[in-house]
């Protein structure tokens, strides 16, 4: 008993002479640790560590844990969210540990948030979110979003890495930088239907809405602003007008058993899902985004009207397009399923009903929505379909005007 209370005494006297306080306390609690079944995968490819929050700003309660430089971490997005199982779409941002032990005390207090970036969730589907190393720094510019549309900020290209989340008119956010060099930022409209559980990406299609800026030191006075969208003269309306979806969208089914699969267009580098995985897994569903282009004609609407005093028929064509079946523009893409690491290739084909293969090489247009179902078996390419089937135009008017 005497060794046990000496114990005790000797680890209080250590305890205290360390300082052990209320901020150590805190900082010791946060979770670190990865959730096999989470469903929101970070990657953090900078060399801090990250503590991450859910919302707009930091705040106790929606502290998230942090994921280590280097590291990936795995979170159980579900604790978080009211309506998991309905899906939706969340702000997910981040601070150093140096940052968040600076603050611990008033978490809302911080203003050098380090990280931003958009999420969707759904039960049982899974989501990936990066940290890019160049955007951790102690160099800035100040953006804003002039629009009632989130978007996300994409570096030097428009599938380059996502450097920041600009939620609907948000004003004065910063975006850190490890340099000084300046980058060319390409936004995305991001559109999340609730109804739908669609997620429709309005993407720069011209280097024109691009916006070139140049980061300077937080710690001097000469902080530069930039706004997007990137033509202040035009007002929300006359954007809303002009926004139109570059992309097809492709909703893929693998029903493969036990392998994984990707997709290459025209022998390109692999495509990377909405969610943020460039592979699909036995039994997952994901949506890619494939670059299309617009259709320029359709299959006409015709009546037919039969007289009846005489019986004679007649048909009319219709004013307007059947934008359900376009039969013109588009552009032809060579789609290719892989699996075993390329040692099947599985070409994305139309089929009939009866399961045969038609021999009209898919074309995409901007907008539409498809479908992919990969399924079969055995060692050979043979074996093996990749059935796509052409969906309807997706109609943003009801989704833009409600903002």
């Amino acid at each position: 008993m005497k060794k046990s209370l000496f114990s005790i005494a000797a680890l209080s006297a250590v305890l205290t002479f360390t300082g052990c306080g209320a901020n150590d306390a805190a900082e010791m609690s946060l979770d670190w640790g990865s959730n096999s079944t989470g469903n929101l995968e970070v990657v953090n490819t900078s060399n801090t560590d990250i503590v991450l929050f859910i919302g707009d700003r930091p705040t106790e309660s929606g502290l998230m844990g942090g994921v280590k430089a280097g590291g990936t971490r795995f979170i159980d997005i579900c604790h978080y969210v009211p309506d998991c199982d309905a899906g939706g779409w969340t702000i997910i941002r981040g601070i150093t540990r140096d940052i968040y032990n600076e603050n611990i005390a008033n978490l809302t207090a911080v203003k050098k948030i380090d990280f931003s970036a958009m999420a969707t969730y759904k039960r049982d589907q899974r989501y990936r979110i990066a940290i890019d190393y160049s955007t951790i720094g102690e160099n800035a510019v100040r953006i804003a979003n002039k629009g009632r549309v989130g978007m996300e900020l994409r570096k030097d290209s428009p599938e380059g890495e996502k450097v920041a989340y600009l939620p609907a008119l948000q004003q004065n956010q910063l975006m850190y930088t490890e340099t000084t060099a300046s980058m060319t930022l390409f936004p995305f409209y991001v559109l999340y239907n609730k109804k739908s559980q669609n997620v429709t990406t309005l993407k720069a299609s011209s280097i024109f809405e691009s916006v070139q800026v140049s980061p300077r030191p937080i710690s001097g006075n000469n902080m530069l602003t930039y706004y997007f969208p990137n033509d202040e003269e035009d007002s929300w309306e006359k954007l809303i007008k002009d926004l139109k979806s570059p992309v097809a969208y492709i909703k893929v089914s693998n029903t493969v058993k036990n392998q994984s699969a990707y997709f290459t267009a025209s022998g390109a580098s692999r495509l990377t899902s909405q969610n943020g995985y460039d592979d699909i897994g036995p039994g997952e569903i994901l949506v890619y985004e494939l670059e299309a282009s617009e259709a320029t004609e359709w299959e006409k609407i015709t009546t037919t009207n039969v007289d009846e005093e005489t019986g004679e028929t007649t048909t009319i064509d219709t004013d307007k397009d059947n934008f359900d079946k376009p039969k013109a523009g588009g552009i032809e893409r060579g789609l290719v399923a892989v699996l075993y690491g390329g040692a099947i290739q599985v070409p994305v084909l139309f089929y009939d009903e009866d399961g045969n293969k038609i021999e009209e090489q898919p074309k995409y247009y901007n907008g539409y929505d498809y479908t992919v179902s990969i399924s079969g078996s055995g060692s050979t390419s043979a074996g093996y379909k990749a059935v796509l089937k052409q969906g309807k135009k997706r109609d943003l008017s009801g989704e833009l005007e409600s903002l």
